[in-house]
């Protein structure tokens, strides 16, 4: 993915290889239902990849009946339970749980969506807690901003942060104080540090990454 991860510390290796390991899909998206995690399980039984990392569910192509599970959950405070007939990619039936997940003061940071292949045995269940899947999302968007904090300078980072808010050129030259050729140089060193190729995919990266997008 971006070059920043090659800088990650070992604890997020370790983490990563435990959710893969699981026999549980598991997807973590952002308040914004942004993925920020998808592992093995999941991009087999639902076609999400690594390639979609950052997008919103939504816009991914998904089988009908799980896109239909999807929105009544969002639409429901508590954590819903549901048996779901997929035909994409491959036909199985699912149990799957969407979990709102709140902070303890109740800032809520977004959902986890889990499923387990239950084709031959409608009687499992989906073993992972609320309580887990917020620290997992309190866990992978900390880390994110840990790691870029690693990378870029703290004036880049402060492009980014802006850049994520929504703030145009004029608008972050101002609100920094430097000039637009300053800040040209801050945003081809973040296209560069993040292998970013254009502005588009940057701002959308920073929304991702910005602390009031988490």
């Amino acid at each position: 993915m971006n070059g920043f991860i090659a800088s990650q510390k070992c604890s997020a290796c370790v983490v990563r290889s435990a959710l893969e390991g699981l026999t549980t899909a598991i997807v973590l998206l952002n308040r914004h239902q942004r993925i920020l995690f998808v592992n093995r399980t999941a991009q087999k039984v639902f076609g999400i990849g690594p390639r979609d990392l950052g997008k919103q569910l939504h816009h991914i192509p998904l089988d009908p009946a799980l896109r239909a599970a999807w929105f009544q959950a969002c639409t429901t405070p508590e954590p819903t339970t549901s048996l779901v007939h997929l035909r994409e990619p491959e036909e199985r039936v699912l149990r799957i749980m969407v979990a709102h997940c709140r902070t303890p003061k109740g800032k809520f940071l977004g959902w986890a969506l889990l499923a387990c292949d239950v084709t031959d045995d409608r009687n499992v269940s989906v073993k992972l807690t609320t309580d887990l899947a917020v620290e997992l999302l309190r866990y992978f968007q900390s880390e994110r901003r840990s790691s870029l904090q690693e990378v870029l300078t703290p004036a880049e980072w402060r492009v980014l942060q802006l850049l994520g808010e929504g703030l145009s050129n004029n608008d972050i030259s101002r609100q920094l104080g430097v000039s637009p050729n300053t800040l040209r140089t801050h945003l081809k060193s973040l296209y560069r540090k993040l292998q970013l190729s254009n502005r588009t995919a940057l701002v959308a990266f920073a929304a991702r990454v910005s602390p009031r997008a988490a």
